[in-house]
């Protein structure tokens, strides 16, 4: 049966904020990270590449700088560099007034052989899955009724290529609750994933049951009737909930032959050593279309997609092969994401990065390579870089630079940027050769009395290549993202400096650090 007119929506954007001649250069404003022209912004939610277009949905707030009114904010690009703003494109039901349905994180697909029938006239629909959060007890369109506060999973349909959206009114939620063994978890039930697996000819969703570190894998033949079928976790899980749940397959060592699965999965509070609040792990594994199964060497220890602050709710693109896939992130973190010193936006998304999975160490282990504007630069090297700092002929409050280096005397070595004229501003991007561990260091990156554990130091384990230690760090006017060898470690942190404080340094603890190599330069903006 096709759907009845749902609740169809197409905003235009003046409403909810533009981009004009003025803005994108206010105070802290990335220049190469997305951001909302205006208002609250978390969860990366329905990513899609569909007809040479990427589409960036994300949770979002119409009506102000904190979290509240959840809908779909969307943005487009042709390059994941560039973005263009979009019309919203799931709005909170009954905003501003009394709002009846909120939509919570989820994913979208194209759906090829229009197998849930919204298709008309040859055209392939794209259909987004989400968490509906009813916040009062109701009786929807469908004739169900819902419980106070219910979280349950809706579907909706696009037929113009994701820019207006139709919500499937007839049938949701399509998962209404979880199993009835969980039927006291109702409440924190949420955040579809949904796929279509080639193999059993069917489509897979999965749900996370959030507070019992638990994953509800679920089947279906159209999008609209749901079976469940198996379920994952707990594991390695060391606190909080779990959240934004996904797993895709990536081929192992570059064999396509040899495809495992990873599950990535959102952690809050309790993210890596060092970390309060937010983080995110994963597992790899097998998946048959309907159980994952981890690899034993998988559970052995908590698998960390990045070591740093501000690293949440990751989720990749549909609608690209198995060995192009690309994560997403939320780049803050629960613990203080409200208070950032941040107008009139809050809160911005990593760049997109390329994932493939290698054998480090012996564990399969998830690598991640930045997408940005890339440049050649000129490299300086240094035989023996002394010790203390060393002023760079580089500045600007966005770097890209990459170091490498191997050890000599010095206890640790690095890069200093965004840093004062008397240095009291500075954050230390840099190697410990005593603990073999890269570090971000933000103890005096500048303004942190929104939260008292955000001036702190961020460690990764990174092993060195011979004796040698490369990095990579993306700084912008609000964020440092730093990839360690070859993007088996990560660390992500907000900062919030003067606008003054441009400078840059190498740094070399008790000793001179030898084979210095630095490539570094200035990165325009994406916006203006």
């Amino acid at each position: 049966m096709l759907p009845s007119a749902g609740y169809a929506l197409a905003l235009g954007l003046c409403a909810f904020g533009a981009v004009s001649a003025q803005s994108y250069t206010e105070l802290y404003r990335p220049q190469f990270h997305f951001t909302p022209a205006k208002n609250w912004m978390n969860d990366p939610n329905g990513l899609i590449y569909h007809n040479d277009v990427y589409h960036l949905f994300y949770q979002y707030n119409p009506g102000g700088t904190t979290w509240g009114a959840m809908s779909w904010g969307h943005a487009t690009s042709k390059d994941l560099i560039h973005w263009e703003h979009q019309p919203v494109a799931l709005l909170a039901r009954g905003f501003p007034d009394a709002i009846t349905e909120m939509f919570f994180s989820g994913t979208a697909v194209a759906d090829v052989d229009n197998t849930s029938g919204f298709g008309t006239n040859g055209s392939t629909p794209l259909v987004a899955m989400y968490t509906s959060y009813y916040p009062q007890g109701q009786e929807l369109p469908s004739g169900k009724t819902v419980a106070a506060n219910q979280q349950a999973q809706s579907i909706a349909y696009s037929l113009d290529d994701g820019m207006t959206w139709t919500t499937y009114d007839a049938g949701n939620p399509v998962i209404a609750e979880p199993p009835a063994e969980y039927a006291d978890q109702i409440l924190e039930f949420r955040d579809p994933s949904v796929f279509w697996h080639q193999e059993s000819g069917k489509w897979v969703s999965i749900v996370s049951l959030a507070k019992l570190h638990k994953l509800l894998f679920y089947t279906s033949t159209d999008l609209k009737t749901w079976k469940f079928v198996s379920e994952f976790g707990p594991a390695n899980a060391v606190g909080g909930v779990w959240e934004c749940p996904s797993i895709f397959p990536l081929p192992l060592d570059g064999d396509d032959q040899n495809l495992k699965w990873v599950a990535q999965i959102g952690l809050n509070p309790g993210g890596p050593p060092g970390v309060t609040g937010s983080g995110t792990q994963y597992f790899v594994g097998s998946f048959d279309g309907t159980s994952f199964i981890a690899d034993p060497e998988s559970l052995e220890q908590t698998n960390w997609l990045d070591y740093g602050p501000d690293f949440y709710a990751a989720l990749s693109f549909s609608g690209l092969p198995t060995d192009e896939r690309i994560d997403i992130t939320w780049m803050s973190n629960w613990q203080y994401a409200a208070a950032i010193p941040t107008d009139p936006w809050r809160s911005s998304m990593t760049v997109p990065r390329k994932l493939s999975l290698a054998t480090v160490n012996g564990i399969a282990t998830v690598l991640q390579q930045p997408i940005v504007q890339e440049q050649t630069s000129t490299p300086w090297r240094w035989s023996s870089s002394p010790a203390g700092v060393t002023k760079l002929n580089v500045t600007g409050k966005a770097l890209d630079a990459t170091l490498s280096f191997s050890k000599s005397e010095a206890t640790d070595f690095g890069l200093i940027v965004r840093a004062s004229a008397d240095m009291s501003q500075q954050t230390r991007i840099g190697y410990d050769f005593t603990t073999q561990e890269l570090f971000v260091n933000r103890t005096s990156s500048g303004e942190a009395g929104f939260d008292g554990s955000f001036s702190s130091v961020y460690y990764a384990p990174l092993a060195s290549n011979d004796g040698n230690i490369t990095f990579r760090a993306l700084v912008d006017w609000s964020s440092v993202e730093v990839f360690g060898g070859d993007g088996e470690v990560t660390l992500t942190a907000q900062i919030f400096p003067s606008d003054d404080s441009v400078d840059a340094y190498l740094f070399s603890t008790d000793g001179s650090t030898s084979g210095v190599e630095l490539r570094a330069h200035q990165v325009p903006s994406t916006w203006n």
